[in-house]
């Protein structure tokens, strides 16, 4: 199987930290993809062939942008400051506007973007993300970020599997668990400063201020940011849709074959309405 073509960006922040980002991808729709936590462990640069590879489905549909978040990255970095540097990158690479899709925890750096720069976000696809810190996610948070600090690197590891994934898909890691242990972080203190970010949001003021279409799309068992958050998100964002998949937890759009429909499907109605927006109030569907 050939890789696709990746082009690698190196956009510098205002104050000339280092942004690096992928463009890959020929189809029609511009689609701006921010990444969840798991950008801690690897930035875009590091990680663009396991990127290339899980991609590669979207690549005749979408142009994609991938931009991972500043290096270094500093202490108490806000969800405002990430999506004032995500700003600054686009204005760089002449992003005119389109879609922008954000996975778990870049789902608050995607509803800033929304609500600062509503010309460039026409369609916002919030996947297995919050918009609040749950007591269930900080709790899980709290307890990566002891086994960060302690270097317990396969308990870690292993917890954010079976944290992720249907119990299928973890029965099929299991006879991995003992390599885990050497699977380490590359920069265990970035990982560390993007959890931390997570702790303590609130940002119920933001969402009554994106105007665009949203599709809000998660799993019913998430035990990373629990359904509730999800649907209480949809429901304060004016334009929203929610979808909920019950047997799918916060590896839903890993696992599940219906998120990429489903993706695919909102892109196109959102770029072929003109205004990119089709909904006069909140449509909460959810599908198990």
């Amino acid at each position: 199987m050939l890789l696709p073509r990746v082009t690698i960006l190196k956009n510098l922040t205002p104050d000339n930290a280092v942004l690096h980002g992928l463009r890959l991808g020929h189809g029609p729709i511009p689609l701006l993809l921010i990444p969840g936590a798991g950008d801690g462990k690897a930035t875009a640069r590091h990680a663009r062939l396991p990127l290339a590879l899980y991609l590669r489905p979207r690549l005749n549909t979408f142009t994609i942008t991938y931009l991972s978040r500043r290096d270094p990255l500093p202490a108490h970095w806000r969800m405002e400051d990430h999506a004032r540097d995500y700003l600054h990158a686009l204005d760089q690479l002449g992003w005119m506007g389109g879609i922008v899709e954000c996975n778990s925890g870049g789902g608050p750096i995607g509803q800033q973007l929304a609500a600062l720069r509503p010309d460039l976000v026409r369609g916002l696809v919030l996947s297995v993300t919050m918009h609040r810190t749950a007591p269930e996610t900080r709790a899980v948070l709290t307890r990566w970020l002891t086994q960060l600090d302690r270097r317990e690197w396969r308990d870690f590891n292993w917890d954010s599997i079976e944290k992720t994934f249907r119990p299928a898909t973890v029965a099929k890691y299991r006879p991995l668990r003992p390599l885990l242990g050497f699977s380490r972080l590359r920069d265990p203190m970035r990982l560390r400063r993007v959890l931390e970010g997570l702790l303590d949001i609130d940002q119920r003021d933001v969402l009554p201020r994106i105007t665009c279409e949203t599709l809000v799309i998660g799993g019913a068992d998430d035990q990373v940011i629990p359904a509730y958050i999800q649907r209480e998100m949809a429901g304060l964002i004016p334009h929203a849709t929610l979808k909920l998949y019950g047997g799918y937890g916060h590896g839903n759009d890993q696992e599940n074959p219906d998120y990429l429909r489903q993706l695919t499907a909102f892109s196109r109605d959102v770029m072929n309405s003109g205004a990119g927006r089709t909904a006069n109030a909140t449509t909460v569907r959810e599908t198990s």
